[in-house]
């Protein structure tokens, strides 16, 4: 309590030094002045409930509630807004420690407590004032994609901003990310900021689940999962009507892009979802590049082309497979057909419009060209693997 003043006067320092937009606000005495007030009271207040061991009251949160309107309505940006939380909780924490030092270590873990769960109420009220306040300001398109890094980050203002934009959010996600090759983005056809905004606020209207441009080439989404520990991109929950509702926000993003798109997807809990993206990523450079969405490919559909990505020594060996099928006739179409009709021989000759006799022909020009039968399992591993590689752009 008694150093409440100076670590205020510290704290107001740090923002100013740190953040040009508190900068701005506090130049002036009366800003100076009332940044200063409400730090200060905000660690008196502290210390009192947790003396009387008491949680934030509603006119407090209300309180706080009011400053993140305030702090909206004098034009911070959403990401100060998130910096001052994080630069807040940490030189709390960093108080704590000091005030505490050489006294009981019970004494040290009920701060503690109370600033854990008191201190994510206080955040939640601040932010969701903030971005209320911001509704008026800031596109859909922008929102969306906040909620989204948000949620990658494992960021408890999330559910308060999903609350805002009339979604929940989920304990589990599957984790979409849409894939645009670079050599599909060339500069004189590329999207704009305008169109990538339209993008996401069309397709957030259609199917409610947070997405956003993670990169020029990669838009991400976030789908409701069941958190079943299947590898399947399809066992989804209820809320997302399994594959059909999956399939059709891929298809729709993909339309809207305008050019053939690889697609990965990793499922794991919201804790962690920055490590689920990752994985996605991977899977999303590995798998095929489709114009019309036909595979949303997991670990599971990949697993043999993410080793061969990572083994230059395999890639090469599997790239002069490829070279040789190249010189055809149609080889590499007639593989990907084979493979996906599980090796039946009408089926394929069906899909591609053609002779079960010119397919027979066909395969056996494979097996000339590459000395490996593509109906044994040696010819599926090696095949298929090749062919998966070359539909992912692996080698463009």
């Amino acid at each position: 309590m008694k150093r409440s003043e100076e670590n205020a006067k510290a704290e107001v320092s740090i923002y100013m030094h740190e953040l040009p937009e508190y900068r701005k606000e506090a130049a002036g005495p009366k800003g100076y002045a009332d940044t200063l007030d409400y730090a200060v009271w905000f660690r008196r207040r502290t210390i009192e409930l947790v003396g009387e061991d008491r949680p934030l009251p509603a006119e407090d949160l209300s309180f706080i509630a009011e400053i993140g309107r305030q702090r909206a309505r004098h034009g911070f940006s959403p990401d100060t807004a998130q910096r001052v939380l994080t630069l807040h909780a940490n030189l709390m924490l960093r108080e704590i420690y000091d005030a505490v030092e050489g006294h009981e270590v019970q004494d040290l873990l009920h701060l503690l407590n109370w600033i854990g769960a008191q201190g994510a109420r206080g955040s939640d009220a601040y932010f969701s004032a903030f971005m209320d306040e911001q509704r008026l300001r800031l596109t859909v398109a922008t929102r969306v994609c906040m909620l989204t890094r948000l949620l990658l980050a494992a960021d408890t203002s999330a559910p308060g901003l999903a609350h805002s934009l009339g979604i929940e959010a989920y304990e589990h996600y599957l984790v979409v990310i849409v894939r645009v090759p670079g050599q599909l983005l060339r500069r004189a056809d590329a999207m704009s900021d305008i169109t990538r905004d339209d993008l996401v606020a069309n397709v957030f209207k259609t199917h409610q689940v947070p997405l956003c441009w993670q990169q020029a080439d990669e838009l991400l989404a976030l789908v409701p999962h069941d958190g079943t520990a299947s590898l399947s991109p399809l066992s989804l929950s209820p809320m997302a009507s399994a594959g059909d509702r999956l399939m059709s926000l891929v298809s729709e993003i993909v339309e809207r892009v305008g050019r053939p798109c690889a697609v990965g997807t990793a499922a794991g809990p919201s804790g962690t979802l920055a490590e689920t993206a990752d994985l996605a990523r991977r899977v999303a450079h590995v798998a095929p590049v489709e114009a019309t969405p036909r595979t949303l490919s997991g670990v599971a559909d990949v697993f043999a082309e993410l080793g061969a990505a990572h083994l230059p020594e395999v890639d090469r060996w599997l790239r002069e497979i490829a070279r040789r099928l190249a010189g055809g006739p149609d080889l590499i179409p007639t593989l990907d057909a084979y493979y996906r009709a599980d090796m039946n021989r009408l089926a394929a000759a069906a899909a591609l419009h053609i002779h079960p006799r010119t397919l027979d022909y066909r395969l056996q020009r494979v097996r000339d060209l590459t000395m490996v039968n593509p109906g044994s399992v040696r010819g599926v591993r090696v095949l298929s693997t090749t062919i998966a590689r070359v539909l992912a752009g692996a080698w463009s």
